[in-house]
């Protein structure tokens, strides 16, 4: 870190005097007890976990806000085609990373696949053309894809409510900013442990065996030590499915509150989730997962649909955080935890924004480019707006193709009255279909051929 604050550790290490031990306990009692300190009123063996707000944590807030403006400016020039490209892509990203991160197996491909059969069961778009499994408790199947049910709750986020037959995914992909989408059971921060527990149900569907399933009512009921790269004991999770309970419930009761800034609520509650190591296997995509879900109210979609990759390509700095704030000469601080935190988050920001800024730069080009064809083959509107679908779905989901649904939906008409748009594409040689039950059809050779040397 930067500046001149200074972890209590570093701080105790540096004092040479006789007093040394008098000088921390000194130090540390005053960052608890300042005006500006962020308190939990949570007992641990650390201390009572607190966040300081130097004046670099504070700077480093104020960019993150402003970045977020940003964003979400991008964000709003973003039609549907190409939002459900990006959040499609986005959610297998996170899911990938995560995944890797905690040695779970699993292909690009693999994910990808996952992402689009829940959107399917979920009657959205058909868009990505698979069949709808018959699902049973937790929606499971016989034959059910791996990851679904994670697949499902990245898509909660993503849809906040359930979009009306006719609009493609990402029409309802948050407000117009980027950011809070309506709350549902899907999308809304836990309010019980039960909550919690389904959550992680979810998140590892499938991917726990029998000796790394929770044995107590709802969580672990036996001890355990994460242990590091070298065979020691890193971290001892809390003791007991007692203490468990009533630790994260006070983490629930934290980001449901108004004690503090919810973006700096939601860093510290994921600290304690980790913490507290409610279950033998499956903390680390769980918690990453309940920390996009605090994270976003607070923060526009795009943002939080990038956390966990940015986590996983700085993942030495995500560990240092946790074991500075496990130091016991620290207290309890978790200042430094949020700062490393809140970098990780501008550093996903700054990926977001230049994404974006390609995207929309692809679009503007795309659009003067059927504007042309327009003119040139003398186009109904209505046409020139299927076309501009078409368009986008080439440039960003090529392995996509528009259906008579959609492009219906992209004019606002009956999908018979959005024949004749299509019949007229196809008469101009702007479109091949690939399919006539349903009619699904995509860019022409030689529009794609323009699209690939203009944009």
């Amino acid at each position: 870190m930067t500046g001149e604050y200074k972890t209590l550790a570093r701080l105790f290490h540096a004092d040479r005097s006789n007093d040394a031990f008098a000088h921390h306990e000194r130090l540390a009692r005053m960052r608890l007890e300042a005006d500006s300190t962020f308190r939990t009123a949570i007992v641990t063996p650390l201390g009572e976990p607190f966040v300081a707000m130097p004046r670099s944590l504070s700077m480093v807030m104020e960019r993150i806000l402003l970045d977020e403006n940003t964003i979400s400016a991008l964000w709003q020039g973003i039609p549907g085609v190409m939002r459900w490209d990006y959040i499609r892509h986005a959610i297998s990203a996170e899911i990938f990373a995560t995944n890797e991160m905690e040695g779970v197996r699993s292909t690009r491909k693999e994910v990808e696949d996952a992402v689009d059969a829940a959107r399917a069961e979920a009657g959205g778009s058909d868009a990505a053309p698979h069949k709808r499994a018959t699902t049973g408790r937790c929606g499971s199947s016989a034959k059910r894809r791996r990851f679904v049910e994670f697949a499902r709750l990245y898509l909660g986020l993503a849809e906040g409510s359930r979009p009306a037959e006719n609009t493609r995914p990402a029409d309802a992909a948050g407000s117009a900013e980027g950011s809070r989408p309506a709350e549902t059971a899907s999308s809304r921060t836990p309010r019980t442990l039960e909550d919690i527990r389904g959550i992680y149900d979810r998140v590892t569907h499938g991917e726990v065996d029998q000796d790394g399933a929770p044995d107590g009512a709802l969580f672990r009921a036996r001890d355990v030590d994460i242990v590091g790269p070298h065979g020691d004991a890193i971290h001892t999770g809390v003791n007991g499915e007692a203490r468990i309970s009533v630790m994260l419930t006070q983490m629930i009761d934290l980001v449901a509150s108004d004690s503090m800034p919810g973006i700096i609520a939601a860093i510290v509650a994921h600290f304690l989730f980790e913490y507290i190591h409610p279950f033998y296997d499956g903390n680390g995509r769980t918690g990453r997962f309940l920390l996009a879900l605090d994270l976003n109210r607070e923060l526009s979609l795009p943002t939080v649909l990038s956390l966990s990759r940015t986590i996983a390509q700085n993942k030495e700095a995500y560990y240092k955080a946790f074991s500075q704030a496990e130091d016991r000469l620290n207290c309890g601080e978790l200042t430094f935890f949020v700062m490393t935190m809140l970098d990780l988050i501008g550093t996903a920001q700054h990926d977001v924004i230049a994404e974006l800024g390609v995207k929309n730069d692809r679009l503007a080009k795309a659009k003067a480019l059927c504007d042309e064809l327009r003119d040139e083959h003398g186009l109904s509107r209505g046409a020139s707006e299927i076309l501009f679908q078409v368009m986008q779905e080439q440039l960003f989901d090529s392995r996509t193709s528009v259906s008579l649904r959609d492009a219906a939906a992209q004019i606002g008409l009956s999908k018979q009255s959005a024949r004749k748009y299509v019949a007229e594409l196809e008469d101009t040689g702007l479109i091949a279909f690939t399919g006539r039950r349903p009619l699904r059809f995509v860019a022409s050779e030689p529009v794609r051929a323009r699209l690939d040397g203009e944009v």
